[in-house]
């Protein structure tokens, strides 16, 4: 590796909270710059980093919501309740959830999943 992948994240991140900055052009010119330098195999680790260093500086929330099955326009309403503006929301089916749903806040999860009260159970 070339450079550490920390190195990578604030770089990316850098360049992604530039005012005016084109993120499809970030974004290829990132990837052919892990290709050259041979790192593209820790792209994933990079970019989860450089989201977190992004969030942090941003000062937003990344939520993750999951659920057993899409979740509907009004659960999508409701849900907007939890949400504030400028959030970075990822949505994500886990059909092992069995139902109800599981909110990650910045890592402090919030899990109303029937597979939970199951486990719960026993």
């Amino acid at each position: 590796m070339k450079y550490k992948a920390k190195q990578y994240a604030e770089a990316l991140a850098g360049a992604i909270l530039k005012t005016g900055a084109d993120g499809d052009k970030i974004k290829n010119n990132f990837l052919k710059l892990l290709k050259k330098n041979g790192d593209i195999k820790k792209a994933k680790e990079i970019v989860a980093l450089a989201e977190s260093l992004f969030i942090k500086k941003t000062g937003r929330r990344k939520v993750v919501v999951e659920t057993a099955r899409k979740i509907k326009t009004k659960q999508k309403e409701l849900l907007q309740n939890v949400m504030q503006r400028g959030d970075i929301v990822e949505e994500k089916i886990n059909p092992e959830l069995l139902a109800g749903i599981k909110i990650i806040i910045n890592g402090e999860q919030l899990d109303l999943s029937m597979l939970k009260k199951i486990q719960n159970i026993f």
